[in-house]
């Protein structure tokens, strides 16, 4: 669970820190820093597990590596006339009883679009949200030092300037490194989705190992194909909810075509079936989230950008009930 974020030189956001309860709804005018915001939480999730920072920082993340950092005055030219560009991530989780603190810096030099970590630190929190005992990561100098349970008082020392996280290194796994493993594992997680019912939503998939609808929703069809199989029970209860939501559903399957080896979603409504070619948008974004509410892999932290898009607004307080019971 991600219980506070502290955003610096991130696109937009210059110095922003947010304590976040169980449930946080972000509203508010364009260009005020919601999408960035969320993008953010995106960020430092895929920086903490993905093999590279290239990698977690390229799509679904939006635009270019060096236009993640906060421009300087004068835009993106002044940008590439400087040597370096740096931003900086920090986030309290809470693990089960447990809480962490973790940190990570990341830099720039915007005309090679050369990306590495300065700095990195994971702690231990107290009740009262204090370190406690020694970091398992913290930079000392032009070094990064992992302490190991076993041997805190000899920590290993890593390089400054790697192309990666040592939080996304999978050697520092198991017992003597069970903090960054645990908080490795909670980043993972985390679900962040920009639903597109017009197209990604939309598109042909075969059956697929899933373990979520996907970032766009891509994956809706493969992840209903793989929960009818695994697990009738919360198959029936996305029929039920989305039913509930949507009173003229009469009923949901998923099948297999044999000959194109693809699936489809058939909605029942008003004693016909239509396939997720043609059902509108709004019945789309609605079956997303009901997807979602009853996924047994589903991840700590479940974030949506706009997620009442296309829905009728007589079902808005609906959807806010369903997203108050996810939470």
């Amino acid at each position: 669970m991600l219980r506070r974020l502290a955003v610096k030189n991130f696109k937009s956001l210059l110095d922003v820190t947010v304590e976040f309860p169980r449930l946080a709804v972000f509203f508010g005018p364009n260009a005020a820093g919601k999408s960035n915001l969320l993008e953010a939480v995106q960020i430092l999730s895929r920086i903490g597990t993905s093999r590279t920072l290239s990698d977690a920082l390229s799509k679904p993340i939006r635009g270019y590596p060096v236009e993640a950092f906060t421009f300087p005055e004068g835009g993106l030219p002044a940008m590439l006339s400087q040597k370096t560009a740096c931003f900086a991530l920090e986030a309290d989780l809470g693990i089960g009883k447990d809480r962490y603190s973790y940190r990570v810096g990341v830099a720039i030099q915007p005309q090679s679009g050369n990306l590495t970590v300065n700095d990195e630190y994971l702690t231990a929190l107290s009740r009262r949200g204090e370190p406690k005992g020694n970091p398992s990561i913290e930079r000392v100098e032009n070094q990064l030092r992992v302490r190991r349970k076993s041997k805190p008082a000899h920590p290993r020392q890593e390089p400054l300037g790697l192309n990666h996280t040592l939080l996304s290194d999978q050697r520092f796994s198991g017992v003597d490194y069970r903090d960054i493993e645990r908080s490795r594992a909670e980043l993972e997680r985390w679900r962040i989705h920009y639903l597109d019912p017009r197209v990604a939503m939309r598109s042909a998939k075969s059956p697929a190992d899933v373990r979520d609808i996907g970032v766009l929703g891509e994956d809706i069809a493969p992840f209903l194909y793989r929960l009818r199989g695994e697990d009738e029970k919360r198959f029936a209860a996305v029929k039920r909810t989305l039913r509930s939501l949507i009173p003229s559903v009469e009923d949901l399957t998923v099948d297999l075509d044999e000959r194109r080896g693809t699936l489809d979603i058939q909605v029942r409504q008003y004693g016909s079936d239509f396939s997720s070619r043609i059902i509108s948008e709004g019945t789309l974004r609605v079956l997303a989230l009901c997807a979602i509410g009853a996924n047994p892999w589903g991840g700590s932290l479940v974030a949506f950008e706009e997620p009442e898009n296309g829905v009728h607004p007589r079902r808005l307080e609906l959807i806010a009930r369903l997203l108050t019971s996810l939470a």
